[in-house]
């Protein structure tokens, strides 16, 4: 590489308003370096990103994940360091309306009450981040939906509950088209960096555009009455010259481990599928307080046969 990483990704601004304004001095830079078409490639390594967006990533963002920051340092110089042996990035975003059923707007209290969180007044929307939406609270009156179809909102929550689930309510974030669900900018550049060099454009998906039910995982919602699958995302792991796929992602407890979780159950019986994915492990972190849960998760997948490396310590991308 020509170009130096500093000259490419301004560490000090990962996470910033300020992020991904050189864009165009990137796309010259990588015009300089020695074109090497993706196209060519006999053996695929590929990286799949999930919902690495400034609302996760910031410290400014709607739902900050600490550590994300770092994290996303140390993807971009993983990509930085194999960009030439790099097929195609992938990249899911989480794409949401401020009415979705997980949201303060969805939901109000029914009554007056009291519990930890404070006094809740009815007619209030309830508070983001401390509610659990379920349907014995929705029965006792506690809760009371404000969708056009309360009765299709009771009955998510109770296939959700079904499941072994909940309906948690999260602060307002990725509103679509919103600078909170664009990609990280910093980020945004080593990829375009990468597209002008190897001449193969990265290529994105878009999630969590139901508004009654969540989709914390891209190939699947929590519940749905349509089972959607998005087949699109699995047959890229069907590619027969695909050899590695590396995943990263925010956040790991949440959006990247449900992630995981379906593509692994969906290829439960491949362990020629299962071994091609390779988990970044030093390029996602937790939302606080889901840390312990989390990591037991993670060692049932790495029982099922999937790879957990630092991205610091791979040697050989085909290998790792």
């Amino acid at each position: 590489m020509k170009a130096k990483f500093e000259e490419i990704v301004n560490v000090a601004k990962i996470g910033t308003t300020e992020a991904g304004i050189d864009l165009p001095q990137v796309t010259l830079l990588a015009d300089n370096e020695e074109k090497n078409p993706a196209s060519l490639d006999v053996d695929r390594v590929e990286i799949m990103m999930i919902d690495n967006q400034f609302d996760f990533i910031s410290p400014q963002g709607a739902l900050p994940v600490d550590g994300a920051v770092a994290d996303t340092e140390r993807l971009c110089r993983f990509i930085y360091k194999y960009l030439d042996q790099i097929y195609r990035i992938r990249y899911t975003l989480d794409w949401h309306t401020c009415s979705h059923i997980f949201f303060p707007s969805a939901w109000v209290y029914g009554k007056n009450f009291t519990d930890e969180n404070g006094e809740h007044k009815e007619g209030e929307h309830v508070l983001p981040g401390v509610t659990v939406i379920t349907s014995e609270g929705i029965k006792e009156g506690k809760f009371k939906s404000a969708l056009r179809s309360p009765a299709k909102a009771l009955t998510y929550v109770k296939n959700v509950e079904a499941g072994g689930e909940e309906l948690r309510i999260w602060p307002y974030h990725c509103q679509a088209n919103s600078r909170g669900a664009a990609l990280e900018g910093e980020l945004e550049k080593m990829i375009k960096y990468h597209e002008v060099v190897r001449e193969c454009n990265a290529m994105s998906y878009y999630k969590g555009q139901d508004q009654y039910s969540e989709q914390y995982g891209a190939i699947e919602a929590e519940y749905s009455p349509n089972n959607k699958v998005r087949l699109d995302i699995l047959n890229v792991f069907e590619d027969p010259a695909l050899v590695r796929i590396y995943l990263a992602g925010q956040a790991e407890s949440h959006c990247f481990l449900r992630t995981l979780q379906q593509i692994v159950k969906h290829f439960a019986n491949r362990p020629e599928i299962l071994s091609k994915i390779v988990v970044l492990e030093d390029c996602m972190s937790c939302i606080g307080g889901f840390e312990q849960a989390t990591a037991e998760k993670m060692e049932e997948i790495k029982k099922m046969g999937v790879k957990f490396v630092k991205s610091t310590d791979v040697t050989d991308i085909y290998a790792a």
